[in-house]
């Protein structure tokens, strides 16, 4: 009997661990499972959200006709005002090759096809120099395009024999020719003054022009070109 009153506290004791031990590690169990799929849950919502940033950002929709005017007209509206379009038509006659050249004159010529068929055709017109082997730098056609010939660095055969107010002869070697396609009983277009201004203009912009004369002012005598060239619209 009294080995059985000794044993009780000692099965109780047992069983009392034995039952907080099983309430702990069961707690514990339910907090591991449910931290797991707490970050289960947070990382389907990450890949939830990561999917949808990259949908967005592969679906930009299309520019609308209206939005694409838009933005055309504010391109339009930043790009320099004073660009022009010029189109390579270079030359392999007329010229040489020249390094270094101080360029300070412009000189404005006139011409045209005089061999029959369209007067105003540059091919005829190119044809023309090529028998000749010269060229201006730059030729503009009825319509104001303008062509370079010539690239400026290189001396064009274009002013002959001539001089500039200051003296200096041999005219080709510092200076750029501009032809300008109308006959002897044709004015210029309005479109050929705009694109001679807006040439002039630009090479102004890059060297120190010092003198924008006619053929006829530095060969006079000899050549009566610009042909009813009005100086007064290039000056405004």
């Amino acid at each position: 009997m009294n080995n059985i009153k000794r044993k009780i506290p000692i099965i109780v004791l047992f069983l009392a661990v034995g039952f907080f031990g099983y309430k702990y590690f069961s707690s514990s169990n339910a907090k591991k499972i449910e931290i797991q799929n707490e970050v289960a849950e947070n990382n389907n919502s990450t890949e939830i959200n990561l999917e949808e940033v990259k949908n967005n950002s592969e679906e930009t929709p299309p520019l609308k006709a209206d939005d694409k005017e838009e933005t055309e007209a504010v391109a339009e509206k930043t790009a320099p005002a004073d660009k022009i379009n010029i189109s390579n038509k270079l030359v392999s006659w007329g010229y040489e090759k020249s390094n270094g050249r101080k360029i300070d004159t412009v000189i404005i010529h006139s011409t045209y096809n005089a061999l029959g068929g369209d007067q105003y055709s540059l091919s005829k017109i190119l044809d023309i120099y090529k028998s000749y082997g010269v060229s201006p730098h730059y030729i503009i056609d009825r319509g104001g395009k303008i062509y370079r010939l010539v690239a400026d660095e290189n001396t064009a055969y274009h002013a002959g024999v001539s001089q500039v107010p200051d003296g200096r002869m041999g005219v080709n070697n510092f200076s750029i020719g501009i032809e300008l396609i109308n006959s002897k009983t044709e004015k210029p277009t309005s479109e050929q003054y705009t694109a001679l201004k807006k040439l002039i203009t630009q090479l102004k912009s890059q060297y120190s022009i010092k003198y924008t004369l006619g053929h006829n002012q530095i060969a006079p005598g000899r050549k009566d070109d610009p042909w009813n060239f009005d100086w007064g619209i290039i000056k405004k």
